[in-house]
């Protein structure tokens, strides 16, 4: 980006985006438009989902690789065992985050430190913890909405006698 002052350039960068973490949470697109849960909330895609855990599955496969290769070097075996039991914890932590973000979660850090109390269950934790989760309404609220005009059926009979001469009649609330 350029930006000229009095005669003068002056050059300006802006962000990439490269090497950026991303992670899952991140709305994707499909065709040009963005993908929205049935909470209107931003998607992940699951061919999206399925090939990042494959990545992170192919890559600790690779690291166990390396960690048995690494066998006579007792410090690089080290190593390689503490970044393939970081992998895997990292991988399990996605994994429990996407399936809270498919069961609705509204705030997966706080639910995640209470699903230990729930042995794992998300179903339990959901049920015990509603507000962690976005709720549905089903049926009415019970008020009528504003507006709505209140005919009774002597208006009603009024009302077809009128439109069969013509003429319709206003309506009292």
């Amino acid at each position: 980006m350029a930006e000229t002052n009095e005669g003068n350039t002056t050059e300006t960068t802006e962000p990439t985006g490269e090497g950026t973490n991303t992670t899952p949470t991140e709305p994707t697109t499909q065709g040009g438009e963005q993908l929205i849960d049935k909470h209107g909330e931003p998607a992940i895609s699951k061919g999206r989902y399925e090939r990042e855990m494959k990545s992170k599955d192919d890559e600790i496969a690779a690291l166990k690789a390396q960690l048995e290769e690494a066998g006579k070097k007792a410090e690089t075996g080290a190593d390689a065992l503490k970044r393939v039991e970081a992998l895997e914890a990292q991988l399990a932590d996605e994994k429990v985050t996407h399936a809270l973000d498919a069961e609705g979660c509204v705030n997966a850090k706080a639910a995640k430190a209470l699903l230990d109390d729930y042995k794992g269950d998300i179903a339990a934790l959901k049920a015990d913890c509603p507000y962690l989760f976005y709720q549905t309404q089903t049926g009415s609220t019970g008020f009528r909405p504003n507006g709505a005009p209140t005919l009774t059926s002597e208006d009603l009979k009024a009302r077809a006698k009128a439109a069969a001469e013509g003429k319709l009649p206003t309506i009292r609330r």
